[in-house]
């Protein structure tokens, strides 16, 4: 693998950096950094990033392409939301192996993605569209409480809330409208924002499904369970845990039905997070995106011989055989520290306590003091990341609710 070379598109607020340039360096890989501001790893790679507008990459495409064809370039990689679109271009543009542009689109569109998976016959939801200014009054026929409204495009459950009657409803209209209103939203969105899907509830059982994807065939690397009710009004996700407890015939079922997803939306290469709710009416996919886990929460999955995902996907651009990859055999959890507060972040008390707990391995705050902190459904960010590990799942949950409870979050008093 030695002198292989990718570029990974990396946007400014993304939480992987880290962990992408360490698996690079790891593999001994020549690489290309795309983003849309500097960096903090810049200085150790001055000849190798650029900074562009990612709505205007064909400005650079010159640059980008004399590199490829300088450096032998073997993939070209998003390693978050931001940058799955861009790297599907490009890769197009270089014509490298990726999946096809329209593919990615397709999960990115949480409307068309519903259509798509719908005429594969899984299990759907009703769901229906409507204009962002469009009053609540006026379709409250058209609507069966509860259920659920949401952007097309966000991700993390930003946007995402559950409304119970008409004056949640009308409630919730406004909230998005506010929200989609916003300019660094409208960027991302452009006439998406212009939407808002509206579908029934889906009662059940929450799981995360990571996978990768290689010649359009399916490997799961990890199920996790999300062990708190995600019933609404916001679906803050806290805790995943993996390996999954559920039985084994209901996993080959969950797996039958993300296989189907990849297959529908066209997705033949590259990492998958697939989120799933089950009930007695069968396997509703909530999500279906083209790429890996958010957060810094793969740091949670460790392959046999110290591999990351990160490396992983990095293996499996490159075309090396990941098939026999398998995680460690513990139980590993992580909880995305939920933000509960509005306001500006003074200081986060306790970490040392909650370090302390058995089985906690890891406590990394991302947010810094002075950060204007948001709750769902209009933030989109989490206070931080712990991890635990110990020989069962509920031992794991127990060390991350108890790290949590010694947390304290301090804010300026304005």
């Amino acid at each position: 693998m030695e002198n292989s070379a990718v570029i990974l598109i990396i946007p400014s607020a993304s939480y992987r950096t880290s962990a992408f340039i360490t698996a690079v360096k790891k593999l001994d890989l020549k690489v290309l950094v795309i983003s849309d501001k500097s960096q903090v790893f810049s200085g150790k790679y001055p000849d190798n990033l650029i900074i562009m507008n990612f709505h205007h990459w064909k400005d650079r495409l010159d640059e980008i392409s004399e590199w490829s064809e300088r450096n032998g370039l073997k993939a070209v990689i998003g390693v978050d939301e931001e940058s799955i679109v861009l790297a599907a271009n490009i890769s197009n543009y270089l014509n490298k192996e990726h999946n096809p542009v329209d593919s990615v689109l397709l999960t990115k569109d949480k409307y068309l993605m519903r259509i798509e998976l719908k005429k594969a016959g899984i299990c759907s939801p009703w769901f229906k569209r409507f204009p962002v200014h469009e009053s609540p009054k006026k379709i409250i026929n058209e609507i069966i409480f509860p259920c659920v409204i949401k952007p097309t495009f966000l991700s993390a459950s930003r946007g995402v809330i559950r409304v119970n009657t008409i004056k949640e409803l009308s409630d919730g209209f406004k909230t998005l409208n506010d929200l989609l209103s916003l300019e660094e939203i409208r960027k991302r969105g452009g006439d998406q924002s212009d939407w808002i899907l509206v579908e029934e509830y889906i009662p059940g059982k929450e799981v995360a499904i990571e996978g990768i994807v290689s010649e359009g065939k399916l490997k799961v690397l990890a199920v996790f369970d999300k062990p708190e009710p995600l019933v609404g009004p916001t679906f803050e996700e806290t805790i995943f845990v993996t390996p999954s407890i559920l039985p084994e015939k209901t996993l080959y079922s969950l797996f039958e039905t993300a296989e189907i997803a990849v297959n529908t939306l066209g997705i033949v290469k590259g990492p998958v997070h697939i989120e799933i709710r089950i009930n007695s009416s069968g396997n509703y996919i909530l999500e279906c995106a083209s790429r890996s886990i958010g957060g810094i929460c793969s740091n949670v999955l460790e392959f046999h011989g110290g591999m990351s995902l990160e490396e992983l996907i990095l293996r499996s651009y490159l075309g090396r055989n990941v098939e026999k990859t398998k995680l460690t055999d513990t139980a590993k959890g992580v909880m995305m520290m939920p933000n509960e507060k509005s306001g500006i972040l003074k200081e986060i008390r306790g970490v040392e306590d909650a370090l302390n707990v058995k089985g906690v391995t890891d406590l990394q705050i991302t947010l810094k003091p002075g950060e204007n902190l948001e709750p769902l459904p209009k933030g989109d960010r989490y206070l931080g990341f712990i991890f635990a590990e110990d020989k069962d799942q509920e031992l794991v949950i127990k060390a991350l609710k108890n790290a949590w409870s010694k947390i304290a979050v301090v804010l300026e008093n304005v």
